[in-house]
Parts: structure tokens; C-alpha cells; sequence
């Protein structure tokens, strides 16, 4: 029968960590799978948006996090309408970025 969760013996592991991968630098790991969470109307949302838009544009998130990697991205925000996301970003986009809500498709 195969175990649920792997297990190593302690004296296997390695002595130290391997260097933190990053996929926006000091802010999302790479590989990492996560939520981002908060009170409403916080600025999740729109967070969420900038590290992709940062991911597929190469251009710093929140105007300071470098993306390390760069590439195509989906993001799932399955909260609000297109048309909703669309009028949210053009009055609540960060400075740092144009005020057209990025395209869905290229």
C-alpha cells in the first residue's frame, strides 16, 4: 500500500534549503500555489490582476516587484462580470499602470 504524503528519513534531507526560486521577485515564489486574502475592498483583486498583467509584461508589479520569469498567464477571477473587472480597472488602476484594463486574448 503507497503512503499518503512522501516520507524521508531526517538524515537524508539536505543540510540547507535550496535558493528561493522566484517568479516576481521577493513577492511569489516560483511554482507557488496560493491565495491571496484579505477584507473586502481591499485591493485583492486588483493585486491578483497586477502580478499577471507584471508576468505577461515584464514591467514591475505594484511599480516594484521585478517579474523574474515572464510568459503567458490565466487568471481565473471568477467574482465579478467581464464588464464589472473591465470599469473596475479603468477607476481603480494603479498609478503605475495604463487606465485600458489589459487584453483578454492575443
Amino acid at each position: 500500500m503507497s503512503a499518503l504524503l512522501p516520507v524521508q528519513r531526517a538524515d537524508t534531507l539536505l543540510a540547507r534549503a535550496p535558493d528561493q526560486q522566484w517568479l516576481v521577485e521577493n513577492l511569489w515564489a516560483a511554482e507557488a500555489v496560493g491565495i491571496i486574502g484579505g477584507e473586502p475592498k481591499c485591493g485583492k483583486s486588483f493585486l491578483a490582476l497586477d502580478l499577471a498583467v507584471s508576468v505577461a509584461s515584464a514591467q514591475p508589479c505594484l511599480g516594484h516587484f521585478r517579474p523574474v520569469t515572464t510568459g503567458r498567464v490565466l487568471l481565473y477571477a471568477a467574482e465579478d462580470a467581464l464588464h464589472v473587472g473591465a470599469s473596475g480597472w479603468r477607476e481603480s488602476a494603479p498609478p503605475h499602470r495604463s487606465t485600458s484594463p489589459p487584453s483578454i486574448c492575443s
